[in-house]
């Protein structure tokens, strides 16, 4: 257990686990580290893609760095659902298992968060691959390796985002099933919460 000096000196720690080695999420929230930053944010490849071995890795880096809810440190894994309702199943059984774990799902996949910067209704789309094919309407040659907060200069535009995703997922019954709801995206939950610890202006 981490002593009471260390828990009074260091910065909360935001962990955010990224589904194999995708460089989307990690450049995407590459952009929260900042030198005087009030969080150590930690983004780390899982290099598996499958749900539990993302979670037990996520868990595993939870005792490793002695993170302690109690302090503000948040674990996150980031999950494309991708319309998978056998995918949904699992992440019920795993949030059961690992407590200390957040799951952030987005259907089919990340970039249904990032189309909230350009749109408030994005289009229904089948599978991952389409949805990042889908991706150049917006963004000319985009690829999973392409930066769109610095290419389309969205620094400061978050807080549309958040607020296009949370209105679209108000619109689906609360019995809907997560593999059912398409377009769907908790992404803004994991930035709220670093959003959340920067200081009153």
């Amino acid at each position: 257990m981490a002593s009471k000096t260390y828990k009074k000196q260091r910065k909360p720690i935001i962990l955010m686990i990224c589904e194999g080695r995708n460089q989307t999420e990690r450049l995407y929230f590459s952009h929260f580290i900042q030198r005087n930053s009030p969080y150590s944010l930690k983004i780390i490849n899982s290099e598996a893609t499958d749900c539990a071995s993302m979670a037990k890795k996520a868990n595993r880096l939870f005792i490793d760095y002695q993170m302690d809810k109690a302090l503000g440190d948040r674990a996150f894994c980031l999950i494309d659902l991708d319309l998978q309702s056998e995918k949904e199943m699992l992440l019920s059984k795993l949030k059961a298992k690992y407590k200390n774990i957040e799951f952030i799902v987005s259907n089919p996949c990340f970039e249904i968060w990032l189309m909230y910067y350009f749109t408030a209704d994005p289009p229904v789309k089948q599978s991952s691959r389409m949805v990042k094919e889908y991706m150049n309407t917006y963004v000319c040659d985009y690829t999973e390796s392409t930066d769109i907060i610095n290419k389309c200069s969205l620094q400061d535009d978050y807080a549309v985002a958040i607020n296009r995703s949370e209105n679209k997922n108000k619109t689906y019954a609360a019995d809907t099933p997560l593999a059912d709801k398409n377009p769907y995206s908790e992404v803004q939950n994991a930035v709220l919460s670093l959003i959340e610890l920067r200081p009153k202006q």
